[in-house]
This record gives C-alpha cells, structure tokens and sequence, in this order.
C-alpha cells in the first residue's frame, strides 16, 4: 500500500516511517526535511482554495495536496503536539491542518485516514474519574466516550475526532481511525503520570501497523498505551477492532 505520513519529521513520525520501511510505499510529509529519507516539505495550514489569496500561496498549497494521489493510506500526526500550546498556534497548526488533510484525503479518494489523536481529547474525563481510574479495578475510560478535552490542545484533538466522522458519514471517506495516544517514550518513564499514560516504541509501532493493515471500515476510537494496570483507559474495543494486544509492560 501506498502510505502518507504527515509530520513524519517528528518522534512518533519516525518510529512508524521505520516500521514501515520494506513493506509499504512512504510519502513523508512535514515543514522540515525528514532526516535520511526522501520528503516533501509542506505548509499543511494552507489550502490555497479561499478566494482572495495570493497566487504563490495557492500554487504551494496544490503542490503538497498533488502528493495525496494514488494514497491508500493516510497518517495524520503533524500537529503542534505542546499540551498548554496557545490557540494561536493550536489554530492553525492543529485545527486548519486537519481539516486541508482531511479535505485532500476526500478529494483524491483516500481510502483510510488514520488520526492521531491524544488523551488529553478525554483528560477532564479522566481527571473527574481519578484517582480511581489509575487502579486495576477501577473505572476505565472506553472507546465509546465522547470527547471531553481540557485544553486548546485537547479541544484540537477533539475536532479532529469529529471532523473524521462527520467524513465518514457524509461518505466522503470511507474509513477514519482515531488514536487516543497516551505518552510515548522508547524507555518506560519514572514519573508517575508519565506512567499511567506510556506506550513504548514497539507497541506504538505494532499499534500504527494494524491501524494500516486491518480490514474495517467506518469510524472508530482506539487507545495507545501499553500494558499496564494503571493506565485509565479500556483496551477491549482497540484489541477487538484490531485483533492488538500491547506486549510492552512497566
């Protein structure tokens, strides 16, 4: 399959470009050069489709938006990822940038948009059921749970929730994937919080990879976080959508 990774640049972006290497065809996408592999450097903000802009404006933009062609597969993950960003950067970085993919991915008949989503989409949830959730036995946070962010950030993520499904049930595409990630670190962390929340390298990976392979259309919620009692959220819908089980534990 043909897959196109945007923010590729990135930590999370590298880990899936080289999970995929050897058996996927990449197109990497990101403002900067991703490191050691071809890329196409693009202003994913601009659409270039609004009347009333400038010319160069619209040429860069239907430049990257050409790269969508012949795509199976996208992977949306650039975004600004700082949890407190302020909405002047979460606007256009995460908001804008979502709704061009999206728009792109309809255009050129993009058969899945696999979207990285984040905890902090749920974290006043999460927040109103501690400490309680972090307990083996305690109330866990489903797929099924509307969003319910916190901040600018959450709020962005949010969006794209809802963006990839309206998408989907406006039959603009036919397959949206969120991704609740939890907090990647290659190494399990020693803080608590970082703890509750963590997913490694290999899970992340494996993870992403099935959300590429699985045959399932529609709309859907999954969680990214590795095994362990203390994480807050239920695994039971990501592991029977995805047939995914996370191997990596503290």
């Amino acid at each position: 399959m043909r897959v196109l990774i945007t923010g590729a640049a990135g930590r999370i972006g590298k880990e899936i470009a080289e999970e995929l290497s050897g058996t996927h065809e990449l197109c990497l996408l990101d403002r900067r050069r991703v490191p050691g592999r071809p890329s196409i450097i693009a202003e994913l903000a601009q659409a270039g489709t609004a009347s009333g802009w400038r010319r160069w404006v619209r040429a860069k933009a239907s430049r990257w938006a050409d790269s969508f062609a012949g795509v199976d597969i996208i992977v949306h993950l650039a975004a600004d990822v700082r949890n407190y960003a302020p909405w002047q950067r979460v606007l256009p970085d995460n908001i804008q940038v979502t709704w061009n993919v999206l728009e792109a991915a309809a255009q050129h008949k993009v058969r899945r948009v696999i979207f990285a989503s984040s905890n902090w989409a749920v974290k006043a949830l999460e927040r109103s059921l501690a400490p309680a959730c972090y307990l083996s036995d305690g109330p866990k946070i489903g797929s099924e749970a509307p969003p319910h962010p916190i901040s600018p950030y959450g709020a962005s993520k949010a969006f794209g929730e809802l963006a990839g499904r309206m998408f989907v049930d406006e039959q603009r595409l036919g397959s949206f994937i969120a991704v609740r990630i939890g907090a990647y670190n290659p190494h399990p962390p020693n803080d608590e919080v970082g703890r509750q929340l963590w997913i490694g390298a290999d899970d992340l990976r494996s993870l992403f990879r099935r959300c590429i392979e699985r045959d399932c259309q529609g709309f859907h919620v999954v969680y990214g976080v590795s095994a362990q009692p203390i994480a807050p959220y239920d695994l039971s819908y990501t592991r029977r959508l995805l047939s995914w089980e996370p191997q990596q534990s503290l």
